[in-house]
């Protein structure tokens, strides 16, 4: 299967992968640490392997990614691991930030790319496309949907709903049941907002 994680900064995201795999391979930590897409594949060896490199290879089947621009380039990276499933790919994305937005909360094309250097909502749109499962990540600090988040949901993520897997995480951080019922809330109000449906979808 092909794993696409997506989330905001510190929501678990490289967490979730270390310990998924059983071990550690994203660095994790509650300030932001890592601002490209990592693409973690099996292979005989462990290597790291740098975006234009990655992207140089059609053998690898990456090479449509030229298209978002040389900046995309030197933020995209291939961490290729011996003892992951040879069945399993896992792709780690930049966490989003919360970039002002226009009045109707979206992010207008050129906002998106000034941000970052490069068409990020594009660039989650093309793995989102090609993953098995795509999951979203909140935790309880952010549990909102504003700028990138509402960004991603409303242009990168629409239409995937059999794919899409939300996740609020750090869910042992609660410290009392009322936290996390007013977290939960706070997340499903949010999403309400711009998932396009009378149910909202199960959260994790």
């Amino acid at each position: 299967p092909f794993v696409l994680l997506v989330g905001n900064h510190s929501s678990g995201k490289s967490s979730f992968i270390n310990y998924v795999l059983g071990r550690k391979v994203q660095t994790a930590g509650v300030a932001p640490t890592d601002d490209s897409f990592t693409i973690i594949a099996p292979g005989p060896a462990d290597r790291d392997q740098d975006g234009p490199a990655l992207v140089g290879d059609p053998d690898l089947g990456f090479s449509q990614l030229r298209q978002f621009g040389p900046t995309l380039m030197h933020h995209t990276a291939l961490k290729i691991r011996s003892d992951i499933d040879s069945n399993f790919i896992m792709v780690d994305s930049p966490g989003m930030i919360d970039a002002p937005a226009n009045y109707s909360g979206m992010l207008t094309k050129d906002a998106r790319v000034m941000d970052r250097g490069y068409d990020f909502t594009g660039v989650v749109r093309w793995f989102a496309d090609r993953a098995d499962i795509v999951c979203l990540f909140f935790d309880p600090d952010k549990p909102g949907t504003t700028g990138e988040t509402l960004s991603i949901l409303l242009h990168a993520l629409s239409g995937m709903d059999h794919k899409l897997l939300i996740v609020l995480n750090k869910a042992d951080q609660f410290q009392k049941i009322h936290d996390f019922a007013r977290a939960y809330g706070s997340l499903c109000w949010n999403l309400s907002k711009v998932i396009p449906r009378k149910d909202l979808p199960r959260i994790f």
